[in-house]
């Protein structure tokens, strides 16, 4: 009796064992984290949400002494396979720096126990295994606003985007906010490229001189790859246009100001991962891993650019009275991921300027 009932306890531990080792070891504490990888979906030399996350991930893997593995063009597939094989690799911590990783990732790590960072899906935040990052960019994007629609000699700004994910929703309501409530009579012209059309280049010049053709003078632009062919349909109409007639660039996450498309840089919105690659590594460490760590204008997580063009000391000092209104919570900026709701709020504000 006393055996058999040893052997249906044991056969029972067995069967429980793989569902709920990693319970037990959720909120315990790892003695040092040793390596981190990251896993991008496209190029990390292309100035964007790629290279700015592999950049500050290595900034932080070099103050820290820590190896750090960078795997790119990954792509928006099934990345099971990379996953599996830095699982193999003994990395301590995986960052899944897409969107488009939100459901594989976390089911990869109840499944095999490796610790994971997300982005935008604070829903999947499992104690002791996936954390997530969350990028409150509306605020700083108003600031942006402040500053076009205080530049434009037009009056005419455009936003241009890739996709319509929630990083790119928050960004363009608060832009366009940020314009109307600096000067309600600026016209701002809203065009997609595409459905995650990130890296489409070709298309991305296209959109652009079609808003230059209506009159934008300045281009809010959100694409990652495509953010060249963006800046190549500015260089080309600046080529040909007078002093008075340029036009000039807005940016989003990463810095080219040393890159070639400095000259006509008004700024940028611009993402500094190192607050939160820091953060995880310190949780993981302390036994506090499974929280959500929220890139914003108070920790500096998301700035504003300095503008590497001249601009009068007069506009900046509105757009800082515009930053210390928003630290204190005396702007309020709509906060909108959802693309049905962006359209309808675009419209509203449109129809109130008429």
């Amino acid at each position: 009796m006393w055996i058999g009932t040893t052997i249906r306890l044991a056969m029972l531990l067995g069967l429980l064992l793989p569902a709920t080792w990693w319970s037990a070891a959720a909120g315990s504490a790892q003695e040092s984290v040793d390596s981190v990888a990251i896993v991008i979906p496209a190029s990390r030399s292309n100035q964007g949400w790629d290279q700015q996350g592999a950049d500050s991930l290595e900034a932080v893997g070099e103050a820290r002494g820590i190896d750090i593995e960078v795997v790119e063009n990954a792509g928006y597939e099934d990345i099971t396979p990379i996953l599996l094989d830095l699982a193999a690799d003994g990395v301590d911590l995986i960052i899944c720096h897409a969107s488009g990783y939100q459901t594989v990732c976390p089911e990869f790590a109840q499944r095999e126990g490796v610790p994971m960072v997300v982005t935008e899906n604070p829903d999947a935040v499992v104690e002791g295994l996936v954390s997530d990052y969350e990028t409150q960019a509306h605020q700083v994007a108003y600031l942006a606003g402040v500053l076009a629609a205080l530049e434009t000699r037009t009056g005419t700004v455009a936003v241009v985007v890739s996709g319509e994910p929630p990083t790119w929703n928050y960004m363009t309501a608060g832009f366009v906010q940020g314009v109307h409530d600096t000067d309600p009579e600026v016209e701002v012209l809203y065009n997609v490229i595409g459905e995650a059309a990130y890296d489409d280049a070709p298309n991305a010049r296209r959109v652009t001189e079609t808003v230059i053709a209506a009159g934008a003078d300045i281009v809010f632009g959100m694409g990652d790859g495509a953010s060249f062919g963006m800046i190549q349909a500015i260089r080309e109409h600046n080529a040909d246009a007078g002093a008075d007639e340029q036009v000039r660039f807005i940016d989003v996450i990463g810095d080219k100001s040393d890159s070639d498309a400095a000259d006509l840089l008004l700024t940028s919105v611009l993402f500094d991962y190192t607050g939160a690659w820091n953060q995880f590594i310190d949780d993981l460490e302390a036994g506090s891993f499974g929280t959500v760590y929220t890139m914003d204008l108070e920790n500096e997580g998301v700035r504003l650019l300095e503008p590497q063009i001249e601009v009068d000391d007069a506009t900046m000092a509105k757009v800082e009275e515009a930053r210390q209104a928003l630290l204190v919570g005396d702007i309020d900026v709509p906060e909108i991921a959802d693309a049905d709701e962006l359209a309808a709020f675009l419209e509203s504000l449109e129809e109130g300027a008429e």
